[in-house]
């Protein structure tokens, strides 16, 4: 499990917080802030990559959103060795005319920052103005914009062993897959245009799903996957499934229930999200986070075995937080660990 606990106050009116799982699921009726809690949980390890960005969403004063990650025996150790001791890194972002991020060890600051109106400063372990404090954990970024007479003695170690320990957090979590799909999949059968870099994302709405495809029916070390993969699909009608080069093109080709042979055809509804699941699970980096909005898409009563089926086979190393809205769905996925949380 990667993201243990998720809060969140102000935006879009929502106050609330969630314990995370290996596989969390988000329910509620419309309008009640299901795709927010997955929309942030995205914008925050976003964040860590390029520059946290929460300006666009609707929120009721000073908004914030507090994300608690757990971390990996590795890191824990690094942390020991620059003089911090904890099980968890907790990243808090709030917004009220410019932003400001908090960074927690356990329950021990670490690290305060803020960027206002263009001007980007750390607070603690001492205040100083820093090059650009909008990417999460980056210690380029809080390098401080002149060298100031202020950074000695003892602050300037404190603040030497902040940046440290930022180093350490971030080295992990530029480790973390993390992937946002949905809240709806459409993908042709066919594409012409190929990147032939390995991909480890099939896109938001599953774009990239014939490339990734070909890669796994080429690849011998996937044999079981594509094994596993072609089961599930026969058991859904799609008998043959295979992805690979025809007539110069990538295409998705099998025989459904009557003998018709398909090649490049555009797939059921409901084959499509299960698909998009299943090949992203196969390929997603481990640890990784994966959020899936509108999981249920496209999905009928009596699929809920082959969502299951499909968890209890990739989940280990992967987190995975849903957004559903059916309930069936709920009442059909039968695994341990699952926290359901309902936005009523």
């Amino acid at each position: 499990m990667l993201v243990t606990r998720l809060s969140v106050k102000g935006f879009y009116g929502i106050n609330t917080s969630i314990d995370l799982g290996p596989l969390t699921i988000i329910t509620g009726p419309p309008g009640s802030g299901k795709s927010i809690i997955i929309e942030l949980l995205w914008r925050i390890f976003r964040g860590i990559r390029d520059r946290v960005f929460l300006e666009d969403l609707s929120r009721i004063g000073d908004a914030r959103v507090e994300v608690t990650i757990a971390l990996d025996d590795r890191t824990k150790k690094r942390l020991e060795e620059v003089g911090y001791s904890g099980d968890s890194v907790t990243i808090s972002v709030g917004f009220d005319e410019g932003y400001v991020s908090v960074v927690k060890i356990n329950d021990k600051e670490v690290l305060v920052a803020e960027f206002k109106s263009g001007v980007s400063r750390v607070k603690y372990p001492l205040d100083v103005e820093v090059m650009d404090a909008s990417v999460l954990l980056n210690p380029d970024g809080l390098s401080p914009k002149e060298q100031a007479l202020q950074l000695v003695g003892s602050a300037s170690e404190d603040y030497e062993t902040a940046l440290s320990v930022i180093k350490v957090l971030r080295d992990y979590l530029s480790t973390i897959g993390a992937y946002r799909i949905g809240p709806y999949i459409d993908f042709k059968g066919r594409v012409k245009n190929v990147d032939a870099s390995y991909m480890d994302f099939i896109g938001e709405h599953g774009e990239h799903i014939v490339e990734t495809l070909s890669q796994l029916f080429t690849d011998p070390r996937r044999d079981s996957d594509i094994r596993f993969l072609r089961k599930v699909l026969g058991d859904l009608g799609l008998r043959n499934f295979r992805a690979g080069w025809y007539n110069g093109e990538l295409v998705l080709s099998y025989i459904d229930r009557r003998g018709i042979t398909h090649i490049g055809d555009e797939l059921p509804c409901h084959v499509k999200t299960i698909l998009a699941l299943i090949t992203q699970l196969i390929v997603a980096r481990r640890p990784s986070l994966i959020l899936f909005e509108n999981a249920d898409y496209c999905l009928s009563e009596g699929l809920g075995n082959v969502i299951t089926r499909l968890l209890s086979n990739y989940i280990d190393g992967r987190q995975l937080v849903m957004e559903a809205r059916n309930k069936w769905f709920i009442d059909e996925l039968r695994m341990p660990h699952v926290v359901l949380y309902n936005m009523d």
